[in-house]
């Protein structure tokens, strides 16, 4: 889910108790054939079924069923701070442009040139 989630993150679930996750939504679920913890956003919807797909990969997970949707992220803290990039309004476009294969593209010259103005900015 990298650069909205990272390694060390913490999040914050919500039980969906009787919603619905909706597109862009951040979900953590259990991959019942891998047997596998993932946190990931809706991408899509089929029948009973959510596509989801890490922002930072390049091919969906399948479909994940609600009986393995674990809750919501509805919080992500990075070194005691809160990240609120990629929860909010935000979400839709992310969804979008990351299930068309474009978010990266996108995204990585924005990163390379945030990165440049903090180098230079005086601190």
């Amino acid at each position: 889910m990298s650069p909205f989630i990272k390694n060390e993150d913490v999040i914050t679930l919500t039980p969906l108790e009787d919603a619905a996750p909706s597109i862009g939504d951040v979900i953590a679920f259990v991959l019942p054939e891998a047997d596998k913890l993932c946190v990931h956003r809706v991408v899509g919807k089929e029948g009973d079924g959510y596509v989801t797909k890490g922002d930072n990969a390049t091919d969906a997970d399948g479909l994940v069923s609600k009986e393995n949707i674990l809750g919501f992220v509805k919080r992500v803290e990075r070194d005691g701070n809160e990240v609120f990039l990629g929860l909010g309004p935000e979400r839709f476009l992310i969804a979008f442009l990351g299930d068309r294969g474009l978010l990266l593209p996108l995204l990585l010259p924005v990163v390379k040139l945030i990165r440049l103005l903090v180098k230079r900015s005086p601190h």
